[in-house]
């Protein structure tokens, strides 16, 4: 009776449950890591269209009235001046119509034509992040402060810079509430570890099998017909690969002590 109370010894695991627990660490690993690649794709191409847009974002101010050349060496300056302003640029009538020439022959030869060679003078002023983000209200304020200017700029670009730019801080911060929540599970795990024999060696290297494969179904995904390094350098960095090769194996590591799945 007492030995039929007893516990029975539990047995070891096989290598054929441990294979199945690698299976689907593997599977779990993967389908994590390809979200990060396309989280880590998603944030490359908004950085860079955020960025191509408010570098390219330009007001150009023109001259209602001729000016003199000190009035003008000391609007220039004055402009120069606005915290929200990185470079202001004089044009003349001529460099403005040179300009024009470089766009669209066509619309100079008939400006030309009709007699209207002399174009005004203009600036075109270069914003900071936060000017081109509220346009609007900075435009206005600056048609107040000078009146002698007429405002000219793009609202469709600068909304597209806007609303870029709010996506990747959106994407941005809810990759960093990703990892802190990472590692405060890890660290949970960490503190109440499991009773059982734990792989860890195993499951790293099946996470980092899993990082490297997801690598190659996005570069699958995203090559084009054409030359490789083209993709590679729009698609992804070395940096970036090594991040998600070092995140996938905490992973791993963290899932082969939990033993949960």
């Amino acid at each position: 009776m007492e030995d039929f109370l007893q516990e029975k010894p539990k047995k070891k695991k096989t290598n054929k449950v441990v294979f199945r627990g690698y299976r689907r660490l593997f599977a779990l690993v993967f389908a994590v890591a390809v979200l990060w690649q396309t989280v880590s794709f998603v944030q490359l191409q908004l950085s860079r269209y955020h960025r191509a847009l408010t570098q390219d974002f330009k007001v150009v101010l023109a001259l209602t009235r001729p000016q003199s050349n000190e009035e003008l060496t000391a609007l220039g300056e004055s402009l120069s001046a606005k915290e929200d302003i990185l470079s202001v640029k004089l044009y003349s009538p001529q460099d403005g119509l040179a300009a024009l020439k470089a766009r669209n022959a066509r619309l100079a030869e008939a400006l030309v034509a009709l007699g209207r060679e002399q174009m005004p003078a203009y600036f075109e002023v270069k914003l900071a992040d936060r000017a081109v983000s509220n346009i609007r209200p900075f435009a206005q304020n600056l048609a107040a402060e000078y009146p002698q200017l007429s405002i000219k700029y793009s609202a469709e670009e600068a909304a597209l810079a806007f609303y870029s730019g709010v996506c990747l801080r959106a994407v941005n911060l809810a990759c960093v509430l990703a990892l802190v929540l990472f590692f405060a599970f890890m660290f949970m795990v960490e503190a109440y570890p499991s009773r059982g024999q734990a792989h860890l060696g195993g499951g790293v290297v099946s996470a980092l099998a899993a990082a490297v494969l997801s690598g190659a179904v996005w570069f699958a995904l995203v090559y084009p017909a054409g030359v490789l390094v083209q993709p590679l350098e729009q698609f992804t960095s070395p940096e970036r690969q090594l991040g998600i090769g070092v995140f996938c194996g905490l992973l791993g590591w963290t899932l082969s002590k939990w033993q949960k799945f």
